[in-house]
């Protein structure tokens, strides 16, 4: 039997909306938001940190690997679709759903090409010059307060990379070479900044590369230390808020499989392995739906573009953010991935997300 698919709300508890009520940008109350306001009530100033890849379930099943975070959770914050970190992290920074940011995917169509938006490239080479980051993300991120930009501590080898200048235009990068200078920039931004963010990437790094076993759990203790040395330095009244972009799936290698017939329908590949899009050649958009559904009905969600659009994956979708979805979404709601010839690395990873089940699209919320 297929599962219900998660649908985002853009409008309700969703990553969209916890900017504006972390960084108080807004005196107005949000009702989907009112334990979060409630918490952060009389704090002086607020720290934002994202776990990169930390899904609500995955927390809920550690609390004894992550005792702090396990006691500081409210209820849980819905992702986007695709539940991926490019699109996920932009519609936190601009406030804007996925159709109307621009950043649909971790590889989306771009004109004639397929940009790779994590890195910012297209067939391997940077592509900053031709897809200008601040072009293509087409919502203005929400990163400066009082005609100054957030301060937004990552490491060092993200500062100039296209991703970082589509969604966080305006803010003002800090950078780390080490976790354990970490306590230390933030003490130092918050002399004059009353919002600070702060995003590391090593659970979903981990993830990626060991599954949800061990390692996991390695790397969620010890990012839960760093949080602990930053409740530990900064003074009682300084509320510091934890969120993710997206959960997890452990996958391994276990693919979902076409015919090579229909795949002879298939002109190229964009999106990943658990929202991936197909291209079909001229004329045969509807051929490759039908035997995608018909073949995929017992793994997959599959949508034509316009039911995506429809169902309101993607929010509002601009015009000009149409073109970059492909034909065909195949979106499995069981533990496997849809390759894509031309990634060639692509099968060593072991988790993955992107999908619309549960465990890749609520992400945890907590306050210390």
């Amino acid at each position: 039997m297929e599962p219900t698919p998660i649908i985002p709300d853009y409008h309700g508890r969703c990553l969209t909306r916890l900017l504006g009520v972390v960084g108080r940008q807004s005196g107005a109350i949000d009702d989907h938001f009112s334990d979060l306001g409630e918490a952060l009530q009389g704090s002086s100033a607020t720290v934002l940190v994202i776990l990169d890849g930390l899904g609500a379930g995955q927390l809920d099943d550690r609390t004894e690997v992550a005792p702090l975070l396990a006691a500081g959770r409210l209820a849980p914050v819905m992702s986007v679709a695709p539940s991926t970190t490019v699109t996920a992290l932009t519609s936190l920074s601009t406030g804007a759903a996925p159709g109307s940011h621009g950043l649909v995917g971790y590889r989306f169509a771009m004109d004639n090409a397929i940009l790779q938006a994590l890195q910012w490239k297209v067939d391997g080479r940077d592509a900053q010059q031709r897809f200008v980051p601040e072009v293509v993300c087409r919502a203005t991120p929400l990163m400066r307060r009082g005609g100054t930009g957030v301060p937004y501590v990552a490491e060092k080898r993200f500062e100039t990379s296209g991703f970082t200048k589509a969604h966080l235009t305006g803010s003002t990068f800090v950078p780390f070479g080490d976790p354990e200078e970490i306590g230390t920039l933030v003490e130092r931004a918050l002399v004059d900044h009353a919002f600070v963010v702060v995003y590391l990437d090593a659970i979903d790094k981990t993830a990626h590369q060991y599954g949800l076993e061990l390692q996991f759990d390695q790397a969620l203790s010890s990012c839960e230390a760093t949080i602990n040395d930053l409740r530990r330095r900064l003074h009682a009244d300084v509320a510091i808020v934890v969120t993710a972009d997206h959960g997890q799936v452990d996958v391994g290698p276990t693919t979902v499989t076409m015919t090579p017939a229909t795949l002879s329908l298939v002109n190229f590949m964009s999106g990943e392995g658990r929202f991936r899009w197909l291209h079909a050649h001229p004329e045969q958009r509807t051929t490759l739906l039908e035997r995608v559904s018909n073949e995929l009905q017992d793994s997959c969600w599959v949508y034509s573009r316009r039911q995506a659009i429809s169902l309101g994956l993607f929010g509002e979708v601009d015009d000009d953010v149409n073109d970059r979805f492909g034909d065909v979404a195949v979106i499995p709601f069981l533990d496997q991935f849809v390759p894509d010839p031309t990634e060639k690395k692509e099968h060593r990873m072991r988790s993955r997300h992107g999908s619309l089940t549960e465990a890749e699209m609520w992400v945890p919320l907590v306050v210390l």
